[in-house]
């Protein structure tokens, strides 16, 4: 059975949207891990990095399961406790 497509795909949607590969070439994968208070190891993604009072720091947004719900952090983080993805 070959099935008709009515609509754009993903790709085609996403190369009609006007918003470049640019805008997230700084975006990276990454592993939030160690923070105070909190053993856990959560995926995340870094936006960006900043350098404060001599130390490095991730703005990241990352996945915390919250008893069976997800929830969205974004903070910014010390590069201890952030560790790449691949």
């Amino acid at each position: 059975m070959t099935s008709k497509r009515d609509s754009l795909t993903l790709a085609e949607r996403s190369a009609l949207s006007g918003v470049g590969r640019e805008r997230t070439a700084g975006a990276r994968h990454c592993w939030v891990s160690g923070l105070p208070g909190d053993q856990g190891r959560w995926p995340g993604l870094l936006a960006e990095w900043a350098q404060r009072d001599g130390s490095w720091f991730g703005r990241v947004v990352y996945a915390v399961d919250d008893g069976g719900r997800v929830v969205l952090v974004e903070a910014w983080v010390a590069a201890a406790h952030l560790q790449s993805a691949g």
